[in-house]
């Protein structure tokens, strides 16, 4: 099981060196997350779990930044998300103060992202968090609650602007 973890993260490290529009295709091709039409997976992006992550149309995702689906991770339609933006859908477990944080695995919540919806740069997108449609994510925030009216948010953690 580790020798096939190793290969996927070698696969992967490859797949995601490749520049331009080509390498956005052939990530699309070849990295097994399910996306719909123009979708734009730039270099340098990391996906753990491609397997769970679902993408809409019109979707490009910058450079630099982390989706962890291990939880599910579904963007709708007409979704920027800017460089280092970082998504995760699993956290460690922490109920024990006797045992080894590594020791007491995983909680698992799924991420959503609405339609029309702009992650500025830096944003931090937490487990279970759902991103309704129309909202625009302002630059180093912190999203660790859903957000289910239409406009600007920023802040860390977030808050409504306008």
């Amino acid at each position: 099981m580790r020798v096939r973890y190793e290969v996927i993260l070698w696969y992967t490290a490859f797949l995601k060196l490749l520049p331009g529009q080509i390498g956005c295709k052939l990530r699309n091709l070849l990295i097994p997350y399910r996306n719909a039409k123009h979708v734009y997976v730039w270099d340098g992006v990391h996906i753990d779990s491609p397997s769970k992550l679902i993408i809409g149309n019109n979707v490009s995702i910058n450079r630099g930044t982390i989706i962890n689906a291990a939880g599910d991770v579904t963007i709708g339609n007409d979704v920027l998300i800017g460089p280092n933006v970082t998504i995760y859908s699993q956290n460690h477990n922490y109920h024990n103060e006797n045992q080894l944080i590594r020791e007491q695995g995983y909680s698992l919540k799924p991420v959503i992202i609405g339609n029309n919806v702009w992650i500025a740069a830096n944003a931090t997108i937490l487990p279970g968090v759902t991103i309704a449609d129309n909202i625009v994510v302002g630059a180093n925030s912190l999203v660790s609650r859903s957000l289910n009216k239409s406009g600007v948010y920023a802040g860390s953690p977030v808050v409504f602007i306008k």
